[in-house]
């Protein structure tokens, strides 16, 4: 009797053993696994990391929020490129206002953008509005 309940128990086993590994495999995100954040600004309470694009060049930006202060801060970087270039703003809900610098001191651009399903997209443009590029960024690997 032993043995024939063995025999039943043995393929139930067999197939919830190779469901837990193949869902531990790792792979491209789907929607299964993913994590759908909520507000922006509920995102950006711990340091975060987003990769996507400015214009034709791909970027990677990094937040934080700012230490003694309401905001936020962080730098941005073109791959390729070794310059970081720092950022300064303010998020209220999905939307996030922010303005960049190359030395630290004088405003040289201004990102405007809004966070929907998972992606923080807008508008990049320079101090005089001249120049524009859209941007697109999501959570990437930290």
């Amino acid at each position: 009797m032993r043995s024939g309940v063995l025999k039943l128990l043995l393929p139930l086993f067999l197939l919830i053993f190779t469901a837990q590994v193949e869902a531990q495999q790792p792979g491209d995100a789907t929607a299964a696994t993913m994590v759908v954040p909520g507000s922006l600004q509920d995102i950006v309470r711990k340091p975060l990391v987003l990769r996507g694009t400015l214009g034709g060049d791909k970027i990677q930006l990094s937040l934080r929020p700012k230490v003694d202060e309401d905001g936020l801060e962080g730098q941005y970087f073109v791959f390729g490129q070794g310059s970081q270039i720092l950022l300064a703003g303010e998020v209220d809900q999905n939307d996030l206002v922010m303005e960049e610098s190359h030395n630290g001191k004088d405003v040289s651009g201004q990102w405007e953008g809004s966070f929907k399903n998972g992606v923080l997209s807008g508008t990049w443009s320079t101090l005089d509005g001249s120049v524009t590029k859209p941007f697109s960024l999501k959570a990437g690997v930290q």
